[in-house]
């Protein structure tokens, strides 16, 4: 049978259903079908996704090199809720929803530093912690503390060089701080050698994909699976007999070895002295990856832009031993840009399979009958799976699904 559309209206106990009977999370991954199409193409759903998931994990939005000094801040905007990350008088780090309590006007804008955040409408402003310093002409106006009129926080922390957000706070605790959720992440780091500390940050590039946000996450996470058809350049570099993956919690880890250098360039652009001994490649759930090998640390942040697309935030570090003409790392402007490039042509084979994908998932063939999941692979594929569905659930099965934040 065909699906039709709006399967994911009704009270929360029918979309329940219909979401268990989608995907059953009690059959193992030997019998399980993928996700329906409409998990990719239904408003409703991605608006649930919205609601159940984003809001409510942690999200990667910049770096610490963005706000080093009291009076640093930068902005942005996630699914429709401005923000601005500032560094306070007392060098704290501090969020705030970027909304004036005014007339909702955006107070800040881009990225830069600032002694006080003024709103560009009518001139409220605001000092780096929040608080509310002046408000021109209300003197007439009656039931109106000062106090109680700053800009509304957003919960921030950071984990090595990055800066996360979490918009929603409610049934927050201790299990889902982001040093723990990171935790198994950062084990697999140090192991590989290298800490935050060690790299230094090159340059950010984004990348605007026409898919889903969830198929390029579902390439990412099949276990390998796709690197020897869809990578020549890379795979050539790299022990694919060697590929292992791992769940911990919510977070997803795939390793696996470099092969010997020396045997020159492979297949595009790639080169087996930028893999090195091998690459890491790790999912925090939702929507955030890293990459690690040979010299570079790579984060990808998939920030949805809208049911059929995405924008993928890379970040590029690089140790940095590389930028010291002394050291044996050392790494020419030009042998940067040629990493960088062998990086930009897997990127684009991604997002020509991803494109691919996402306009088959919306085929009446994909609607009357499901894909099947490789279970000696695809094992991040279906944990991932697993997740939306867990977290939809809990937010349809809570009692309360307002959205909470810290007025």
């Amino acid at each position: 049978r065909v699906r039709s559309y709006g399967v994911y209206r009704g009270s929360n106990q029918q979309i329940k259903q219909q979401i268990q009977k989608d995907f059953p999370v009690t059959l193992p991954i030997e019998e399980a079908l993928t996700p329906p199409g409409p998990w990719y193409s239904d408003p409703d759903f991605y608006d649930l996704e919205k609601r159940a998931i984003f809001l409510r994990t942690w999200q990667a939005v910049g770096r610490t090199d963005q706000v080093t000094s009291p009076g640093s801040y930068f902005t942005g905007c996630f699914l429709g809720e401005p923000y601005v990350v500032v560094r306070d008088n007392s060098n704290k780090l501090r969020a705030f929803f970027n909304v004036c309590r005014h007339h909702a006007a955006r107070v800040m804008n881009g990225e830069g530093k600032a002694e006080e955040l003024v709103c560009p409408y009518h001139g409220w402003t605001y000092a780096l912690d929040g608080r509310l310093k002046r408000a021109p002409r209300i003197k007439d106006i009656k039931n109106f503390l000062t106090r109680e009129n700053g800009l509304v926080p957003i919960e921030v922390a950071t984990w090595g060089s990055t800066v996360w957000l979490r918009f929603d706070n409610q049934n927050k605790t201790e299990d889902d701080s982001l040093e723990l959720i990171t935790k198994p992440i950062q084990h697999k780091l140090d192991e590989f050698g290298g800490g935050w500390d060690d790299f230094v940050h090159v340059v950010r590039r984004n990348y605007d994909v026409a898919c889903n946000w969830k198929v390029f996450i579902d390439n990412y996470c099949d276990g390998g699976y796709h690197v020897s058809h869809l990578h020549p350049g890379l795979s050539s570099n790299l022990d694919m007999s060697s590929y292992k993956s791992e769940i911990v919690e919510t977070t997803s880890l795939q390793v696996v070895k470099g092969k010997p250098t020396g045997n020159g360039p492979g297949p595009g652009l790639d080169r087996p002295e930028r893999i090195g001994s091998g690459a890491v490649y790790a999912h925090v759930f939702p929507n955030f990856l890293l990459n690690r090998y040979g010299d570079t640390l790579e984060t990808n942040y998939v920030l949805p832009t809208g049911l059929d697309g995405c924008r993928v935030i890379y970040d590029y570090y690089f140790l940095r031993s590389i930028r010291d003409p002394s050291s044996k790392s050392y790494l020419s402007d030009e042998e940067i840009k040629q990493r960088l490039d062998a990086s930009d042509k897997v990127q684009e084979e991604d997002d020509s399979v991803c494109l691919s994908v996402n306009e088959g998932l919306k085929s009446i063939s994909y609607q009357a009958v499901r894909g099947r999941y490789a279970p000696r692979v695809e094992t991040p594929l279906h944990h991932f799976h697993l997740q939306i569905t867990k977290m939809i659930d809990d937010y349809l099965s809570s009692t309360d699904q307002t959205i909470h934040v810290d007025v």
